[in-house]
């Protein structure tokens, strides 16, 4: 990273170019009978980035950390939502649900916090390179784990839950091939509802952003017509 000091005069990164595909759909039909290897590679690089622990003075941009991180992530999705000024009772559910069936006991580790099938770049099957960074902060490694094996996140192939890519056998072999720590499994119906819930949320904010003219976007609208899918998924997920 180069502040203003540099030959363009403003802020800038200079990163290292990573061959591969990152589009999710299309990597999951790359892979129609899944791919073993793949999703252990990345169950092991998730298993990597929880190895980082607080307090690390150097990673202080993050902010605090918190004392619940589920709880943490329930209120502040409550007053995203809140802000958006509409009724989703199903979401309304979804957060009551969370809130009242957090874990007790949370790890708190570096999170990637959008570790996903569309996130990383794969190149002939191998794993290349992890993007998106910007969500990055303290929080339970299951909240990682929940994002990637969220039905939403399977683009289609929802009987491959390590990410539409393969088995959670297979991610989770990766992981705790990396990790000493033991994946607590039983919680992870409640880490995908937080994850549905989330990206609910933030679906509906872009969808927002289209409709009031802040950022004309098919994208952005089209994002939005997903909110009905994911709340019919909140619902499976507490009934399950």
């Amino acid at each position: 990273f180069l502040e203003d000091d540099n030959p363009l005069g403003r802020p800038l990164f200079l990163m290292r170019r990573v061959s591969g595909n990152a589009v999710g759909h299309k990597l999951v039909k790359c892979f129609p009978n899944g791919e073993p290897n793949l999703c252990q590679t990345l169950g092991r690089q998730l298993a990597a980035i929880h190895t980082i622990e607080p307090p690390i003075t150097k990673l202080g941009f993050l902010g605090n950390v918190p004392e619940n991180p589920a709880i943490a992530w329930v209120q502040r999705l409550r007053s995203d939502l809140d802000k958006l000024g509409t009724s989703r009772p199903a979401l309304e559910l979804g957060l009551h649900w969370l809130e009242h069936n957090a874990p007790s006991e949370q790890n708190i580790t570096l999170c990637h916090n959008d570790y996903r099938t569309g996130n990383y770049m794969v190149d002939n099957g191998q794993l290349t390179g992890v993007l998106d960074w910007e969500f990055a902060g303290w929080g339970c490694p299951m909240q990682d784990v929940g994002w990637f094996t969220a039905p939403c996140w399977r683009f289609g192939a929802n009987e491959r839950v390590g990410g539409g890519i393969g088995t959670l056998e297979d991610f989770v072999t990766g992981y705790e091939a990396e990790s000493p720590k033991i994946l607590p499994l039983d919680q992870l119906g409640y880490w995908q509802c937080l994850a549905t819930v989330r990206w609910a949320v933030i679906a509906l904010a872009q969808g927002e952003r289209h409709q009031s003219g802040e950022q004309p976007s098919l994208e952005l609208a089209l994002t939005h017509h997903v909110v009905p899918e994911l709340e019919y998924d909140v619902l499976e997920l507490i009934d399950g």
